[in-house]
């Protein structure tokens, strides 16, 4: 399976956690070497045939990737965790598929304890978060649908300049959380919003100011009858405790 399709998956739905009732996913051979530089180089990784392989990726956004969280909840992090790239193999233990992206989440962990000998805790600590409320009391868009009995619960996004998102029998709180890493902050519902919802909704992560497209807050407003109003709340973040650059061969 191609990392693409776990990816879509993963960032469709933050994850803040790994859970201990998916099953354990090491790393049984490793090689990490410093990116070589050929210019603009892609960052990329994949999974294929029960082998992690990574190019020009930094050890930030590993972390980013193994927790499912937005770059300001990292800290204590050296600062060359995020301008050093490097090229990855990793042969998973017990060629172990993967299919979840908790699955994913515990291989890019094991690989950053391995490899780089990450150790971290967590935090609890007061930063900016964002509430989903609704944008006129008693009023909500023209794109938010009620859910009809038996209909199943489905999150969708895909794309990348532009995302098209699909939602059906969804709570306010499953939108608040499937969004976080799109707005960028911790999301909490504060809709008031207690039914299950079905809508679709499509966006441009980078409009330019020649184009009618528009953000995915404006479009939260304008289809969902929503807004995201900037608060502090509670944010958990990764404090890293220890990193060390690779020993190379």
């Amino acid at each position: 399976m191609r990392l693409p399709t776990i990816c879509a998956l993963f960032f469709a739905f933050a994850i803040p956690a790994l859970h201990a009732h998916t099953q354990p996913i090491h790393i049984d051979v490793a090689a990490v070497h410093p990116h070589k530089s050929t210019g603009d180089d892609p960052s990329n990784r994949q999974v294929i045939g029960g082998r992690f392989i990574a190019t020009a990726t930094s050890v930030q956004t590993l972390i980013r990737t193994a927790f499912g969280i937005d770059p300001k909840a990292i800290v204590n992090a050296p600062a060359w965790t995020e301008s050093e790239l490097f090229d990855m193999q990793a042969t998973i233990a017990d060629h172990a598929e993967i299919t979840t992206p908790e699955q994913f989440q515990q291989l890019i962990l094991s690989l950053l304890q391995d490899q780089f000998g990450f150790r971290f805790h967590r935090e609890q600590r007061e930063g900016p978060v964002y509430w989903l409320v609704v944008d006129k009391p008693g009023k909500t868009g023209p794109a938010l649908k009620e859910t009809k009995p038996g209909t199943p619960m489905n999150m969708s996004m895909n794309g990348d300049r532009r995302i098209d998102m699909r939602v059906t029998n969804a709570s306010m709180t499953d939108f608040a959380k499937s969004i976080q890493k799109r707005a960028g902050r911790t999301i909490e519902d504060h809709t008031g919003l207690s039914g299950r919802y079905d809508f679709q909704l499509r966006w441009a992560t980078d409009p330019s100011p020649e184009s009618d497209d528009a953000t995915l807050f404006a479009v939260i407003r304008e289809q969902l009858g929503l807004r995201l109003q900037s608060a502090k709340g509670p944010i958990e973040v990764i404090v890293v405790d220890n990193v060390n650059r690779p020993v190379s061969e």
